[in-house]
């Protein structure tokens, strides 16, 4: 099953085309690397797929649906259920402790608090950072800033993690624990994940690489790695 298509998608703003016809499908479990230089269009892509904002033209489908022919409030719980965010540079609440940034997306489902605490300390665990938790973002390291990234997108067990440069900031030591971790969580629970880079070192990684340049889709290899 396909967890992403493109069919015939574009992007502009006024007079300012941004992406072009572009069509790809993303076959569900698979890790994505979609490369371009700095204002090829990779970071819009990621807001088409996450719907920060809507097509110009085409259909952007996920998990089979076309999220903009669902009401609005659909479309939000929708969303909610199926793609986690990773924002660039770690953007953590700097007020907020780990914890406290990791449970907010629970705190806007209305999930209840026991569990949403519950399902964050797991993820901790799971990803190292438990003794960080009471810490702020200012406090602890920029792989473990990162780490809590992950946590915070996956705390309503999204089928879809979608990662804008997650390895922007970090040395090339987190930067592979990262990218590791991602694989590891996509073969495990057979997440999706899809990052956007100018990186070389996330490509590792890929069961597929697509490949933006000035807005129009160069290449995309759909066998770059077994999955």
């Amino acid at each position: 099953m396909n967890a992403i298509e493109f069919i015939n998608v574009s992007k502009a703003y006024k007079s300012h085309s941004v992406l072009e016809n572009i069509s790809f499908q993303i076959i569900s479990g698979s890790f994505v690397v979609v490369s371009g230089e700095s204002g090829a269009g990779k970071s819009t892509l990621l807001n088409l797929i996450s719907a920060m904002e809507e097509p110009s033209s085409g259909q952007v489908l996920i998990n089979g649906h076309d999220v903009w022919k669902m009401p609005s409030r659909e479309r939000t719980n929708f969303y909610r259920r199926e793609i986690g965010v990773i924002f660039q540079s770690s953007y953590l609440q700097p007020q907020l402790t780990l914890l406290e940034n990791i449970t907010l997306p629970g705190v806007f489902a209305g999930i209840d608090e026991q569990k949403r605490l519950e399902r964050a300390k797991n993820l901790a665990e799971y990803l190292g950072i438990s003794e960080n938790l009471n810490s702020l973002p200012s406090e602890v390291s920029g792989g473990q800033a990162e780490r809590a990234c992950i946590a915070r997108a996956l705390l309503l067990s999204p089928k879809i993690i979608l990662a804008d440069e997650p390895t922007a900031n970090l040395d090339a030591e987190n930067a592979q624990k990262v990218l590791a971790i991602l694989n590891q969580l996509r073969q495990e629970f057979g997440v999706t994940v899809l990052v956007a880079t100018h990186d070389i070192l996330p490509k590792k990684f890929a069961t597929q690489l697509i490949n933006i340049a000035s807005g129009k889709l160069v290449t995309t290899n759909e066998t770059a790695r077994d999955i």
